[in-house]
């Protein structure tokens, strides 16, 4: 018996022996900064087995032989032999940067290798491509970061410190700057239906999820799309159709993977003498259907200021399908000083001639890890609607028990001292309250107690009234979330007149947008000008500046109720009746025909049912437990507004049907730039006074500020209208035309065509103006950001007035203007 036993325990010895498997597994980081290096290549013993660090940095591989050694090899960093010993799991290895910059040219004996792999990886775009995929869905567990790693500043430790910089040391030893979590189930339809419920967030120091949608609008889910959008400015993608002409690509290596397939390691960055907006890095090529396996990812030549670096990592899903599991962004500060000051260690940029290096300085630490991915989920077209980004009520009560069930690893103890200390100051220094002012200035108002202070009444300016100072005031959600009752006063220097008003504002169902709103305005407004229901003051829009050279305009007292909500998911829709009483303020008179007797008159009464609508297809709406913010449509909006004019009515003088409409869209072409164009159009069906009829838009001055969207050279009030259109088409070349390291104007080009008619041109008295039927024609070049003041930027525009109603004297054409645009990227419309 003992010899069967001996014989079975030998058989299984020697079995087990050819099944051995060995087994390493650790952490690759920068050897400076100790920032984790994802996808960095790994062979074992040089062989070909081995793979690639996740996102994290992170390994763990399995051989039948013997581990000796590792060999590690990145893009930017020396090669790496990191010899095995004893210890052979949770391994820490180190690699050091070096300066790596792709040559300029390389001479190849044929065809650039990189361009086949390229090109089927364009090829089979769309195959690979997941939201080419009918519908998915899946759970992301999202951290962001922000901190510093002083480690990673030269000279940090040879430099002499001073308490304070010593204290801020110690502090960053122990914590984070700002840490927020979130978790999330996104759902996907083909084309475009997508929605994210967020189930949980955890932001330090706020209770109100107010950034939820931060991390997921900082890069595509997917890197297959012909343009790339990184923090809402786009870019061509090296894996686009015709990216070889455009994008230099240099093949650094190959390696194999356990199932037999390549993974190519391709460099990548703009073209020498190309100018467009492109990106560098480093793509990974998987030869199963040439899809890509990592990518890195970051602008070209980003100097100065702040850019963010992507990163992400796909996994082939189900045997079926490459899909994203995990998702990196890092932001850096460019071109940082650090001051080597025997006092002290300052980190500016600001003085040149300060001794001591300049670094990129990486400070924002964005991850997102995607599990329970399916991608044959049973989804409805009704499960989706505007709402893209939808906050669950309980999202910001979630306990640490179902945090554990979704976090990657436990928090580590920086990370939870970083809540602790981030609350304990947010209640000190009461930073929720600064949240809300925040979401306060983002709507124009101030919150101060239980009232909010309007901005756009402190100051206002026009060419009628001149300067004007007021103040404008509504009660916040500290008194009621449904009701805000408000007003306004202001005095105009020029026309030394007062103007006020007051408000009641109903919000009677937020899924719906469900709104009411009474309202009372004696002030003034704009002779022959249009609005639209929605129209509200926007400083920080362009186009809103042409209100300044306003000169002509009407005594006005308004009584106006009105209810608006939102349906079929896209449309917003408004209902109003509105009483208004109009005293023109020069020599204009209306003249009506009674029994063969002319009679003038210089105020009217007006009665008006209108109705607005405003369609804007794929608008994507974020909702929080307070409020809905909309983060715009690739598509174009539409407006219309039907006003019907009651004679009769509360006390109305005329009987009239008008027609507005207003289109409006922007798109980018490849290599182009940015075409965006405005349509607007009206129509009047009966005689009405010069107030109510359409002014031709004019924004002329022969150098002021430049407005988009109107006639940069038409005088104000030049033209008189009761049917018009119009359009306002520009392209902006961005910096393709021209760029320098430092200097990096944008040249755009502009036409602005307009039609008008009078019909009815026999009751306007003491009035100069002309009609436009035969066409108004213009065109302009605009310069911008010649100086960019980091919140803003300054340049410079001309127009020419031409055909029909152009000038004998050429000069008189001519209008001068200069630009002046924010620098928030493009604002929602």
């Amino acid at each position: 018996m003992r010899f069967y036993i001996t014989i079975g325990l030998f058989f299984l010895l020697f079995i087990n022996s050819f099944s051995q498997v060995y087994e390493v597994s650790g952490r690759v980081i920068e050897a400076d900064s100790r920032v984790a290096l994802p996808f960095v290549n790994i062979v074992i013993n040089d062989g070909n087995r081995g793979g690639t660090t996740d996102i994290d940095g992170k390994f763990s591989f399995r051989s039948p032989d013997v581990i000796n050694h590792l060999s590690l090899s990145y893009v930017g960093y020396e090669s790496t032999r990191f010899e095995i010993a004893k210890k052979n799991k949770n391994l820490l290895i180190r690699m050091k940067k070096v300066e790596y910059k792709l040559p300029e040219y390389v001479v190849f004996p044929t065809e650039n290798p990189a361009h086949r792999i390229i090109n089927n990886a364009i090829a089979y775009r769309e195959y690979n491509d997941p939201e080419k995929l009918p519908g998915f869905s899946y759970t992301s567990y999202d951290k962001m970061i922000f901190t510093f790693e002083l480690d990673s500043i030269p000279m940090v430790d040879s430099i002499e410190v001073d308490t304070t910089n010593n204290e801020f040391r110690e502090f960053l030893d122990k914590h984070h700057i700002f840490i927020m979590e979130s978790i999330s189930e996104r759902k996907f339809m083909f084309p475009d239906k997508n929605n994210e419920k967020v189930i949980a967030t955890k932001v330090a120091g706020f209770k109100d999820p107010i950034f939820v949608f931060l991390l997921s609008q900082m890069q595509p889910t997917s890197f297959y799309k012909e343009m790339i959008k990184v923090a809402n400015k786009t870019y061509i993608n090296p894996i686009s159709k015709g990216s070889t002409k455009k994008y230099f690509f240099l093949l650094q290596d190959t390696l194999y993977t356990e199932t037999n397939d390549s993974v190519f390691i391709i460099s990548f960055r703009p073209g020498k003498n190309t100018n467009f907006d492109g990106l560098e890095g480093v793509l990974s090529i998987n030869s199963n259907n040439w899809a890509i396996q990592n990518v890195i990812a970051e602008p070209y030549g980003v100097k100065r200021g702040i850019s963010l670096r992507i990163e992400q990592m796909y996994e082939y899903v189900q045997g079926k399908q490459w899909f994203p599991v995990q998702l990196n962004t890092v932001a850096i500060i460019h071109n940082v000083l650090v001051s080597d000051s025997s006092q002290s260690i300052m980190i500016g940029g600001v003085d040149d001639t300060t001794g001591g290096p300049r670094i990129d300085l990486p400070f924002g630490f964005g991850k997102s890890y995607i599990k329970n991915i399916d991608l044959n989920p049973d989804l409805r077209r009704r499960d989706f609607g505007s709402v893209v980004v939808d906050v669950d009520p309980d999202a910001t009560h979630r306990n640490e028990e179902f945090w554990r069930g979704y976090r990657i690893d436990s928090l580590s103890e920086k990370e939870i001292n970083t809540y602790k200390f981030v609350d304990s100051i947010s209640k000190e220094a009461n930073l929720r309250r600064s949240v809300k002012t925040l979401e306060s200035l983002i709507t124009g108002r101030i919150p101060w107690g239980h009232i909010d202070l309007d901005i756009s009444k402190f100051l206002r300016y026009n060419s009628y009234e001149g300067f004007a100072l007021g103040a404008g005031l509504h009660t916040n959600d500290r008194i009621s979330q449904v009701f805000k009752i408000g007003g306004f006063f202001r005095y105009g220097f020029k026309d030394k007149a007062f103007k006020y008003g007051g408000d009641l504002q109903l919000s009677l169902y937020r899924n719906w947008e469900l709104e009411a709103e009474l309202e009372y305005m004696n002030d003034v407004t704009e002779t022959s000008g249009v609005t639209f229901f929605d129209d509200k003051p926007a400083f920080f829009k362009p186009e809103y500046f042409r209100g300044f050279l306003v000169k002509r305009m009407d005594k006005t007292i308004i009584y106006n109720g009105s209810i608006g909500f939102r349906t079929l998911k896209y449309l917003k829709l408004n209902i109003g009746l509105l009483k208004s009483n109009k005293q023109v303020t020069n020599d204009y008179m209306y003249g009506v025909s009674d029994q063969n007797i002319k009679v003038y008159f210089n105020q009217f009464d007006f009665t008006e049912v209108r109705v607005g609508l405003r369609y804007a297809y794929g608008e994507k709406i974020v909702q929080n437990i307070r409020k809905r913010i909309s983060l715009g449509t690739t598509y174009p909006i539409f407006w219309f507004q039907y006003t019907r004019g009651i004679h009769g009515f509360l006390s109305g003088d005329f009987d009239y049907n008008r027609y507005d409409f207003k289109m409006e869209d922007s798109f980018n072409t490849k290599y182009f730039g940015e075409t965006s164009f405005k349509v607007v159009a009206g129509y009047i069906d009966s005689d009405i006074p010069y107030t109510n009829l359409y002014n031709g838009n004019g924004a002329y001055r022969v150098f002021t500020i430049f407005a988009p969207n109107s006639f940069a050279t038409m005088r104000m009030n030049e033209f008189l209208s009761n049917k018009y259109i119009a359009l306002y088409l520009t392209h902006n070349f961005g910096k393709l035309l021209f760029q320098a390291n430092k200097f990096k104007p944008e040249f755009a080009i502009a036409t602005n065509i307009g039609f008008g008619f009078l019909d009815f041109d026999q009751s306007h008295f003491n009035i100069d103006y002309k009609t436009m039927e035969h066409g108004y024609y213009e065109s302009g070049l605009q310069i911008n950001n010649l100086l960019n003041l980091r919140i803003y930027n300054l340049g410079i525009a001309c127009y020419y007035r031409y055909g029909p109603y152009g000038f004998n004297d050429g000069w008189e054409n001519v209008a001068a203007k200069f630009t002046l645009n924010f620098n928030f990227g493009r604002l929602n419309r």
